[in-house]
């Protein structure tokens, strides 16, 4: 058991002053029970005094955060190593550093070129070119997806047409003032980062550091009203907009985790999260939540990095790829088997607003606002109370339903991915007309499979498999306990085909992990896979 001056002693190692625009330090620290949480929360912030330790309570289930105004995490290794010791020291069941991290590269939207540094210098080939046949079909992303039809069967039904009532929040750099945004409605807005006028004001700022505008732009694909160039899928929605992120390249999932969590208190029907990083409990926990409130949870599946990222590998999320306007894969898109779906990614037209017009945009963050606009179309169509009482009816949250009529009314162009791509390309109208009970059972034993073994952990031990050899997944790692810190290591490592000096497949594994999460030794001291 860690001691506290040895805590403290680790603590410091992992932080340093903090400067001008950085984030304080912070770790989620999770008790072992409610009752639990009073004495841990208060003997290590006594023993942590020296660092000018605050705890924040989140909730009533003990759940808090350890800040450190001064002080921003420095190095990653050693804040994993400070949360071990937390863990040890005072009895928590799990402390997780909050890592900013870029993982998932975006396209810029200023004017300084096609592409961030990290994406246009190391990652060619991942963004493409304007379409000049595009620019007479602005609109082609709502037609590849049938929106228009949609719309038009629910007007022709009498039924709430375009997301009428429907609430979609949005973790994301927060939004502008734009003419495709004119007459939207807002909901309880949330700036998570403290940099607004108030704790509500969701505004931009436009930083240069960051990715000013995605926000904004992300935003108008999914509730643009029809006036000018850009229409979203659910013009007749509300927006919940939370500045939960400077930049989709450089995010913490604690806060996104925090996002989730306002929306669903404050009657969020819908949440798309047009980011993605590594995997993380803080997520993890408040994805559960979000489902267990028949919420429908969407996460872009990634760009550019091959892997699917977090939220969107988890199984509690939606995850959704990119095409282009000829149905074929985004070249930027991630794939895997973690994809539901696939929408529109390539030359979007979206608000851009560093410019002040539209124009094309490119990522899976417009493919999952997209989806995201579908949903309010389905749950307006039928009612939101009416989706709950007929998920239960078949023993389902609204997300498994949802995503199960999502999967089961794709549209399936020839030759198409279904293992890298999810099941298709949606089709909003066959989604509408579908009845609650398509596809139920179907796919009953690979459903199965998925609820025996719970996706946190499983999530990265999959993720270790595929980049490091199968070996990898056979190897004694509590998967569920070292998710962020395994994470990190596998989707920011610059040499993923680093070789190993040990001939055995299991052993060169264990030592590429090792290698990556910084020489800490993280295997588990018995021979046995553990998989939670």
């Amino acid at each position: 058991m860690s001691m506290p001056n040895s805590v403290e002693n680790l603590v410091a190692a992992a932080v340093a002053p903090r400067r001008s625009g950085d984030l304080p330090a912070r770790f989620a620290l999770f008790p072992s029970s409610p009752e639990a949480a009073a004495p841990a929360l208060a003997a290590l912030q006594r023993d942590l005094a020296a660092l000018g330790a605050q705890v924040e309570q989140r909730n009533a289930a003990g759940e808090a955060l350890l800040v450190l105004p001064e002080h921003r995490l420095a190095d990653a290794p050693a804040a994993f190593a400070a949360a071990d010791a937390i863990v040890d020291g005072y009895g928590f069941a799990v402390v997780e550093p909050e890592i900013i991290h870029a993982v998932m590269p975006v396209q810029r939207l200023g004017p300084e070129g096609p592409a961030d540094a990290e994406s246009a210098d190391l990652l060619p080939g991942c963004w493409v070119g304007e379409e000049g046949e595009l620019k007479s079909r602005k609109r082609w992303a709502l037609e590849a997806i049938t929106i228009p039809a949609a719309w038009a069967l629910a007007k022709a039904g009498n039924r709430p047409a375009q997301g009428q009532g429907i609430i979609i929040a949005q973790p994301d750099t927060g939004v502008t003032g734009h003419a495709e945004l004119i007459g939207i409605r807002i909901v309880k807005p949330l700036n998570l980062l403290g940099d607004g006028k108030t704790p509500t004001d969701p505004t931009d700022p436009l930083l240069p550091e960051g990715n000013p505008a995605h926000g904004t732009a992300t935003a108008s694909v999914a509730v643009s009203p029809e006036s000018l160039d850009v229409s979203g899928t659910a013009p007749a929605a509300s927006l919940m907009p939370i500045r939960a992120i400077q930049s989709v390249v450089r995010l913490s999932q604690v806060t996104t985790a925090q996002a989730i969590d306002h929306a669903v208190a404050n009657g969020a029907h819908v949440i798309t999260m047009s980011l993605g990083g590594i995997a993380s409990f803080s997520l993890w926990r408040a994805l559960g939540r979000a489902v267990a409130a028949d919420v429908i949870v969407l996460a872009a599946a990634g760009n550019c990095v091959s892997e699917v990222v977090w939220p969107a590998r988890y199984e509690d999320c939606i995850a959704v790829a990119g095409i282009d306007a000829h149905d074929r894969a985004w070249p930027g898109t991630c794939r895997g088997s973690a994809v539901d779906i696939s929408a529109p990614a390539q030359n979007v037209y979206r608000a851009a607003a560093q410019t002040g017009d539209a124009g094309q945009g490119q990522g899976t963050s417009f493919a999952v606002a997209l989806t995201a606009g579908v949903a309010a179309c389905w749950l307006a169509y039928h009612g939101r109370a009416t989706a709950v009482g007929e998920a239960r009816k078949r023993g389902e949250t609204v997300q498994a339903m949802f995503r199960r009529l999502l999967r089961m009314t794709a549209r399936v162009p020839a030759g198409w991915d279904s293992h890298g791509m999810g099941a298709g390309i949606i089709d909003a109208e066959a989604l509408l007309k579908a009845s609650f009970d398509d596809g139920l059972g179907e796919g009953a034993e690979e459903t199965a499979v998925a609820a025996a073994v719970p996706s946190r952990g499983a999530s990265v031990r999959d993720l270790a498999a595929s980049v490091l050899g199968p070996a990898a997944s056979a190897l004694p790692v509590d998967w569920s306990r070292r998710d962020a810190e395994v994470s990190l290591a596998l989707l920011t490592a610059t040499q993923p085909g680093t070789e190993s000096e040990a001939s055995d497949a299991s052993a060169a594994a264990a030592e590429r992990l090792q290698r990556r999460v910084g020489g800490r030794d993280i295997l588990m001291p018995h021979a046995m896979s553990i998989s939670k």
